[in-house]
This record gives structure tokens, sequence and C-alpha cells, in this order.
């Protein structure tokens, strides 16, 4: 979050540099890269239920619909499912799909926030007392050890925030935080991810050599008790993070390793309520799920295979080395953020 849980604890002499994989290109192949973020996406028990939260609280809104694309059973797969969703539009072009599933069974879960796999949106506000007194209306469950806001250092300074839970357990981070001269108007003014991760070395094999991003971080591990606080986690516990920026819109992202701490990796079906996921579109999608599967990478969608969404949209679903779900898509024209989609 340049500041998500607080944290410039990336240290000048201790950044760990990730390198990106070796890779072989033929002359007129493009080489598998990621073009933009579209959106981050958490599945709901009740979208109705849950969009009421994010107004409620934060004062975001969404409208909810149906999406009937045929397809949508074999992205999932998930033979005979069907989807009702809400694309909400967040500060900075930030994107955040709720998604309820339909006419199968469902596994609802929750992860600890150190578990690998968990995921949290971060919203940067301009009064945290105010959402604070919304979210005890709301009774949402409130993660941060006792149940107040604490004041953590980030790279603007110090600030101080909390860590929530919606009604599906999916964590929200609030950092209070003054915003930019050019900031929409609103409590919330800024938004960026955050992903709990089982191995830095693993998840940047993945993320930076095989679809072209730049994450860094420290080799070190790191204790901060405020940190820890935020997160609920018991002190002697230990983080690392890798961060970088997922290109445009652009979208800060932070991926942290704890231990030191029980760790359970968190992975749940496309339609099970808690479920965390991202859709990135890609160029040479073919060429990037190729390099997936022969790296053992899981490929979720039926049969392991790219989809064909309609117009144009080529789509699958892939799980990272921390149990969450992505989604990569390839269609022509502009970036998702230029234009409507999904």
């Amino acid at each position: 979050m340049r500041i998500a849980a607080a944290l410039s604890w990336i240290a000048a002499g201790t950044a760990m540099a990730f390198v990106a994989l070796a890779q072989t290109e033929s002359p007129d192949e493009v080489q598998p890269h990621i073009r933009s973020l579209s959106h981050a996406i958490h599945a709901v028990e009740d979208l109705d239920t849950t969009l009421a939260f994010y107004r409620e609280v934060f004062g975001l809104d969404g409208t909810p619909r149906d999406f009937p694309n045929p397809a949508v059973p074999q992205l999932t797969n998930a033979p005979g499912v069907t989807l009702r969703l809400s694309m909400m539009q967040l500060p900075g072009a930030m994107r955040f799909e709720l998604t309820h599933f339909k006419g199968l069974e469902r596994k609802p879960a929750r992860a600890a926030y150190t578990d690998p796999g968990a995921a949290s949106i971060v919203l940067y506000v301009r009064d945290l007392d105010h959402v604070v007194a919304n979210a005890k209306r709301a009774n949402a469950p409130v993660v941060t050890s006792g149940g107040a806001p604490v004041e953590i250092t980030t790279a603007r300074g110090k600030a101080r925030s909390i860590l929530l839970r919606d009604p599906d357990g999916f964590f929200v981070q609030v950092v209070q935080e003054t915003p930019a001269p050019d900031a929409p108007e609103g409590n919330v003014h800024r938004v960026s991810l955050a992903y709990t991760i089982e191995s830095a070395e693993a998840t940047a094999r993945f993320y930076n050599g095989m679809m072209g991003l730049e994450l860094t971080g420290p080799s070190s591990f790191s204790k901060d008790p405020a940190v820890l606080r935020l997160a609920g986690a018991p002190a002697g516990t230990e983080f690392r993070k890798l961060t970088g920026v997922l290109p445009g819109p652009p979208a800060y992202v932070e991926f942290t390793e704890f231990r030191g701490v029980p760790r359970t990796k968190f992975h749940l079906r496309v339609r099970d309520p808690g479920a965390p996921a991202m859709a990135i579109q890609v160029v040479n999608l073919s060429g990037m799920v190729a390099k997936m599967k022969a790296s053992g990478v899981n490929l979720i969608s039926a049969n392991g295979q790219i989809v064909d969404f309609g117009g144009g949209t080529h789509n699958i679903f892939v799980e990272d080395p921390n149990g969450m779900n992505i989604e990569l898509f390839e269609r022509p024209g502009p970036p998702p953020g230029a234009a409507p989609t999904k």
C-alpha cells in the first residue's frame, strides 16, 4: 500500500531482487506478459448482503446483475453453475467484482490473515473513526488485536489502521491517510491490494518469471509489534514482503509471507463464498498457459483448457502458488479501465 499494512519494511541495502526466469521466444511470438489488472474478485454468500455492507460501512456501492454467459460453467469448472455479480467501481480506476454463484453446492470458508492464500482489499480513508463506527453498527468482525485501530509506520509516515472482515470473511484493511490534492471525493480516496503468501521465492517465480511482473522485497524477515497487532498475529511472528505495481490503471499490490505462526494454505473453488481472485489481462495467453502447465501450475478451468468467452475474449482460471485463483484472459482492444468491460 505503499502503506498497505504498514509498511516500509523494504530497508535500504536489504532489497532482494527476484530475477525473472530465463525464457525463450520465437521471432514471431510476443513474450507472454501482464497487460493490465482488470479487477479484484471476491465470491460471496449473498450478493445483496455484501453490497449492503460496503455501502453502509464505506459509502461504496454497486449494481447487481445476472451474468448469463454460457461459458461461465467451463471457465469455473462448475457444470450447471449460474452467476450474479456486481462490478464495483472504486477510486483510482480500481474495480472490485463481487460474484454470487448459484445452481451448485458451495462451501464457504474463512482464512486466518497469516494463512497463504488469504486476501484483502486496502481502503485508504479520510476518516477512520467514521468507518469504525459504521463497522460496529454492521457487526463486522475486527481482526486487529484489541478491536481498535493501531498506529503503523507507512511509506508516508505514521498512520492509523484497522483490519476487518466483510460478511463473507474477506479481509478489508482500512488506513487513515491524507488524500492527494487530486483525490476523488468521498471517505475512500485510494485502494490497493494485499495477499498472504506461502513463499516469497515461489511467488516471485510465478508472477515475475511466468507473468512478467516486477516484484521486489527484503530477503530478511522483520518483526513489528504494530503490524502484528494490526493482523491479529501472535507476538514473535515474523514477516517479509514483496511489492509491485500491476500495470494500467496502475494498482499497488503487496504479498506478505509470515513465519513463526501456524499456517494453513487457503484454497477454495472459484464458486465458494470467501474465495478471492484477480482477473488479469495478458498478452499471449496460450504461451503463458503452456509455460504454466509445463511448470506444474494447477489449471482450474474445465480440462485445463482456455475457454472461448465470446467477443474475441479467451479466459482460463489458474491457481497461484499460494492457493489463490487467478483469471487470465486475452482480448483485442484497449486494456480494462480504458472502456467498460465485463
